[in-house]
């Protein structure tokens, strides 16, 4: 059928940018510096410095954490520091004097990225809004993307097999077609690799753009759309309710919304959106309710997967789809969720019943 993908043979959960693990953060999270410091004295070095030696980090999780790893968990995002500084002006010279070592080192990490079946990614930050309504931000986005486009192109991977995920944005308090207009006229000055690794996904806020409003995008231009199932629960919390705790009385937000399904013609579209390609999806939930801290902000990721009944429902959309563990705690998280996918397997005695073009 035309939304099964046609290339990869099993399902993975995917790691996000960095290691919860002290030992495991040391050796493998990415090194940064600001612009601040970047302009002092030594600035150059220290960006050249931490460059090649965040290449060389993501070569050494490329080749010595991942093939470690069961094939299910053989999927990461790449944290956005991999160059610091590298889209500030006065950096370019630097870095076109190590140019060459860094295409030499993400050759040769692409290359074990495929001998090892590990998807890779990357998602641009928040200021990256391609439908904005002001031109400089436009511009900025526009070589933000390119920027984290290079990531897949230097490693040599086809750009259908590199994801670089971002949000729609860009309400600015008009429609969601103003939007949607802006970021598809927009999407046409993006590079060819840009544009084929791009995907787009939905939002968490009320007022912010719906899985619908990313799969009217997918109409316009050819982007595949990135269904987050928690952003999808929090779009729809839109009601409060009044709480007494000990002497004051307080508002928390109505969790209890209908959840997206496997079955539902929002998921399946999602889907269909990647053309062939395995989607990859993203997957996070809510702190606990009996955490007052995050009783008006149910968007925000919890450390680990406490919700059993959550999981149990994303199992069946690995049938369809992959899923970046968005968690604070990282590698514990997904770790987690992968040993409950196999107690449900075990339990049931069935193994998930992974889809694929015929």
């Amino acid at each position: 059928m035309e939304y099964f993908n046609q290339k990869q043979t099993d399902w993975r959960i995917s790691q996000c940018c960095q290691w919860h693990d002290k030992t495991l953060a040391k050796r493998y999270n990415f090194g940064t510096t600001t612009k601040t410091y970047a302009l002092k004295e030594g600035g150059k070095q220290r960006v050249q410095t931490k460059a090649i030696e965040n290449c060389k980090k993501l070569l050494d999780i490329v080749t010595t954490y991942f093939p470690t790893q069961p094939h299910n968990l053989r999927s990461f995002r790449i944290s956005s520091e991999l160059f610091p500084c590298y889209t500030l002006d006065f950096t370019q010279d630097w870095y076109a004097e190590i140019w060459e070592e860094i295409e030499t080192i993400l050759a040769q990490t692409g290359e074990s990225a495929r001998k090892h079946s590990i998807r890779l990614s990357v998602h641009p930050g928040q200021y990256t809004v391609l439908g904005s309504n002001k031109s400089e931000v436009v511009e900025k986005s526009i070589e933000d993307l390119e920027y984290h486009a290079l990531y897949g192109s230097l490693m040599g991977l086809p750009a259908q097999d590199f994801t670089m995920n971002i949000h729609l944005q860009g309400l600015y308090g008009g429609k969601h077609e103003d939007g949607i207009k802006r970021f598809a006229t927009n999407f046409h000055y993006l590079s060819d690799y840009a544009q084929g690794c791009l995907a787009v996904e939905n939002e968490d806020k009320p007022n912010g753009y719906d899985i619908a409003h990313t799969l009217e995008l997918a109409q316009r231009v050819p982007i595949r759309c990135t269904l987050d199932t928690h952003h999808y629960a929090c779009h729809r919390m839109v009601e409060t309710e009044r709480v007494k705790v000990e002497e004051k009385t307080v508002n928390r937000k109505v969790r209890d919304v209908d959840h997206i399904t496997h079955t539902s013609d929002y998921f399946l579209e999602a889907v269909k959106s990647w053309r062939g390609v395995r989607p990859l999806f993203h997957k996070s939930q809510s702190f606990h309710p009996d955490n007052r801290d995050y009783w008006m902000k149910p968007n925000a990721h919890s450390e680990t997967y406490w919700d059993e009944h959550l999981m149990a429902n994303h199992v069946p959309m690995l049938e369809y789809a992959d899923f970046d563990i968005e968690a604070k705690f990282k590698e514990v998280a997904v770790q987690g969720f992968y040993d409950f996918i196999k107690s449900e397997q075990d339990y049931s005695g069935e193994e998930i019943q992974f889809k694929r073009a015929a």
